[in-house]
């Protein structure tokens, strides 16, 4: 991939229009310098802002709404989107808004597949999402603040904001958050104290009504081996639905993480 490259504008140039002197043109025999490395890390510092400027639920952003959340000016912008574009990480549409691109899909998917979970997981959550009526999800952590759904079974009836495949989220206080509060804190963050288990039990975690206050949780951790944490497999539904059923879904969340634990082990 071809290094984003953000050219300063005229008034920021000695001449008003670039580093040379007006009407002279480089020596015979040598090239212009490439840009320095650290305006390369810069541009592409702030590329990676605009793209991180959508947020689930968006399917186009117009420029006014990518100023407003990146704090960038519009026409910094347009040259960082129309670098983007050519690599089709964003994809301009006929009403002049713009919309992630092809590319981000398929780094996701080399992604999910450089963790060799792609067999694994969805089948459980699968299977989960039968026993239970429940949806399932798999999370891993995208940072020392968030985490992000690798992988997601529906459940015959969904909340009325359902969880996709890729969605980010911060790693709050619910049962998802926990579990990465407890055996993976981010950066400076002290761990969560790990509840007391009966021997040879996989732990699990229950919550009600902390991201969603209809909402309820439950959810345990995945390990890989040598005991580090590899995701969250997490069920989540209504507290009328899935609260009354906790105690004798529980074991069936933390069999499946379990069993997906064996699975990494082997």
């Amino acid at each position: 991939m071809e290094p984003i490259v953000l050219m300063p504008d005229a008034a920021s140039r000695p001449d008003g229009l670039g580093g040379q002197p007006q009407g002279s043109s480089p020596p015979r025999g040598r090239l212009l310098s490439p840009p320095s490395t650290a305006s390369g890390v810069a541009a592409v510092g702030r590329a990676m802002t605009v793209l991180g400027a959508f947020r689930p639920g968006d399917t186009s952003l117009p420029l006014r709404v990518l100023a407003a959340r990146t704090g960038l000016y519009k026409s910094t912008i347009l040259r960082l989107l129309a670098s983007l574009e050519r690599h089709c990480c964003v994809k301009r549409n006929a009403d002049g808004s713009w919309s992630p691109g092809p590319m981000l899909l398929h780094w996701g998917s080399l992604y999910t597949r450089s963790l060799g979970l792609e067999a694994m997981v969805p089948p459980v959550l699968d299977s989960l999402t039968e026993a239970t009526g429940q949806g399932a999800t798999f999370w891993v952590r995208a940072d020392d603040e968030r985490r992000v759904c690798l992988y997601r079974a529906a459940p015959p009836r969904t909340l009325r904001v359902a969880v996709q495949a890729g969605d980010m989220m911060p790693l709050g206080a619910a049962a998802t958050g926990r579990v990465f509060a407890i055996w993976d804190p981010g950066a400076g963050e002290a761990a969560e104290a790990a509840p007391e288990l009966a021997p040879g039990a996989h732990p699990v975690i229950a919550t009600q009504g902390n991201r969603d206050l209809d909402a309820a949780a439950i959810s345990a951790p995945v390990f890989l081996p040598g005991g580090l944490l590899c995701g969250a497999l997490t069920l989540s539904g209504s507290n009328e639905r899935l609260w009354p059923e906790v105690e004798r879904v529980k074991p069936l969340v933390a069999e499946a993480a379990a069993g997906l634990t064996r699975a990494l082990a082997s």
